[in-house]
């Protein structure tokens, strides 16, 4: 069911915030559309947004 991801700018778009606003939201789970992967050693983390979990959060399923 999560197997369709979403890129991040294309889901900032359709949420209509910042990539960044949509990386803080997530980070801080105020948004459940994905999930978050802590890079290593602290470095750059990856955002996993999934087409289905955008879609309930946007109200559309």
């Amino acid at each position: 069911m999560e197997n369709n991801r979403v890129p991040l700018p294309k889901a900032a778009k359709e949420l209509g915030m910042s990539q960044q606003a949509v990386r803080e939201h997530m980070k801080r789970k105020v948004i459940d559309i994905g999930y978050v992967i802590p890079g290593v050693d602290g470095k750059r983390k990856s955002y996993l947004i999934y087409r289905d979990k955008l879609d309930k959060f946007l109200g559309k399923i």
